[in-house]
């Protein structure tokens, strides 16, 4: 432990920065897989629709209401552009997210007057939503500082007690509730506990700001911001569509069923997230070095090494969706392989992205991502009410493999060096995606299932100390 804690005290400010809000996000994210058996158990499948289609309605509707200027990218350029006034820089966005939002949720009620009841959301959850678009940018815009400053004790501090407080009042509303809806309980308890840290976090950044109506600050933020809006748009649109149409073209226990089949492949996307954290600065330092081949032999090996991890969870997926899930909820087992599929091809395609980033080529990014969605969401018109959640995942994992095509076709636009060897990424593109495929026959035979689990096993064990070696030099470099 001695020598735990003096490592931690050698590293620099960064250094520790860094791996807090990497532990914080894993934190938030676990929290929310750990947590859904103990919801799953207290609500039935239509219930669980509902916080899915609020869910995915709210990122479709944060794009407008908040322009996008909460994006991190966005958000950080005025960061340092105004390094002696970042107290008037955020108080001013802030404002200008909160007339954003403002404007778009009176057109939504003036819509929902003429329209219905019916019309996107019930009118409470409407009202939810646009309480947590008024104050949560403040909460976004407070970390993002702290991040950016490498002041990470307290932001840590907030934001894991926040998300536990979260979880827990909403797990006793839940329980304890007889009268109204429990997805509705589920979502208005959630947000309460966060308003403890939403609210006072509002008013600070107004206090020390005290700048609102900034022309000049506005101008510039939203000339970088809205060319990015279709990009941001789409990317929820793919993210979220698929539930949405699942509730509106079959039902909301549908949408239920597969809004849990899909946090399975929330653990592989918290992994790949930490790795991915790392291989941007070790890409873009070697890119600077024109070390090239170094690039590719890591990038090849972890994803070789994720793909093992997303067969592992299509492996063992029938086991995993027991613990997080009743039995009306099995069905969905068969949604999995597709779904770890599209984690797969999602490391996939930001291994080209981060090169596209880094040459500021944006406009391949929002051409691949626009593209992949019109795919997505012509796919699930045709297939989901003929196939319901089974066609959302096949059709997501169509337009992944469209959307890592189109990376790839950006990335060698951009690079006029080839970094990739592209014959090598393919054969492991389609050998992984056969054999996620292919677990779906394996979940009607456990021996034959429980055999193929047991050789990966003996294969990582067998090579663990050289995995442990790769780790470390992408670690260290």
């Amino acid at each position: 432990m001695n020598a735990l804690l003096a490592r931690w005290r050698a590293l620099p400010a960064s250094a520790k920065a860094s791996a807090a809000f990497i532990i914080s996000s894993l934190v938030l994210k676990g929290m929310s897989f750990l947590t859904t058996p103990i919801f799953t158990r207290i609500m039935d499948t239509s219930q669980y629709g509902v916080i899915s289609l609020y869910n995915s309605w709210l990122l479709i509707i944060e794009v407008f209401a908040l322009l996008g200027l909460n994006s991190a990218g966005v958000f950080n350029m005025g960061l340092n552009d105004y390094k002696d006034s970042r107290d008037q820089y955020i108080s001013s966005v802030l404002t200008l997210c909160n007339l954003a939002t403002v404007v778009v949720f009176a057109g939504l009620f003036i819509a929902k007057g003429y329209l219905g009841e019916d019309f996107l959301l019930p009118t409470n959850l409407l009202i939810l939503m646009f309480i947590h678009l008024l104050f949560n940018p403040a909460q976004v815009f407070w970390i993002t500082r702290q991040r950016y400053e490498y002041k990470y004790k307290l932001a840590f501090t907030l934001t894991v007690g926040t998300a536990v407080l979260s979880q827990i009042l909403s797990i006793v509303f839940v329980y304890f509730n007889q009268n109204t809806p429990d997805g509705y309980v589920k979502l208005w308890s959630t947000e309460i506990g966060s308003l403890f840290v939403y609210i006072p976090l509002y008013f600070l950044l107004f206090f020390r700001g005290k700048t609102f109506v900034d022309p000049k600050r506005w101008k510039q933020i939203l000339v970088f911001a809205l060319p990015l809006l279709p990009h941001y748009l789409a990317q929820h649109v793919m993210s979220g569509s698929d539930r949405i149409m699942v509730a509106e073209l079959v039902s909301e226990a549908d949408a239920g069923i597969y809004s849990v089949v899909a946090q399975i492949s929330l653990v592989a996307n918290i992994v790949w997230n930490a790795i991915n954290a790392s291989l941007i600065a070790y890409t873009h330092e070697h890119l600077e070095k024109k070390e090239y081949k170094k690039i590719n032999s890591t990038v090849t090996l972890l994803i070789f090494g994720f793909g093992v991890i997303c067969l592992g969870i299509c492996l063992i997926a029938p086991e995993v969706l027991k613990i997080l899930a009743p039995e009306e909820y099995y069905v969905g087992v068969y949604a999995i392989p597709p779904i770890a599929g599209v984690a797969f091809l999602a490391a996939l395609y930001n291994v080209f992205a981060n090169l596209e980033f880094f040459h500021k080529k944006s406009f391949y990014i929002t051409l691949s991502t626009i593209v992949a969605t019109v795919i997505n969401l012509a796919l699930n018109f045709v297939f989901i009410p003929k196939f319901s959640f089974y066609a959302a995942s096949y059709t997501t994992l169509a337009s992944y493999i469209v959307l890592v095509i189109m990376h790839y076709i950006g990335y060698r636009r951009c690079c006029k060096e080839k970094i990739y060897n592209g014959k090598v990424l393919l054969l492991i593109m389609v050998g992984f995606l056969a054999a996620f495929i292919g677990c779906s026959l394996l979940y009607v035979n456990t021996i034959v299932r429980y055999a193929f689990i047991a050789a990966l096993i003996l294969v990582v064990l067998w090579k663990h100390r050289f995995i442990i070696n790769e780790i470390k030099k992408l670690r260290n470099k």
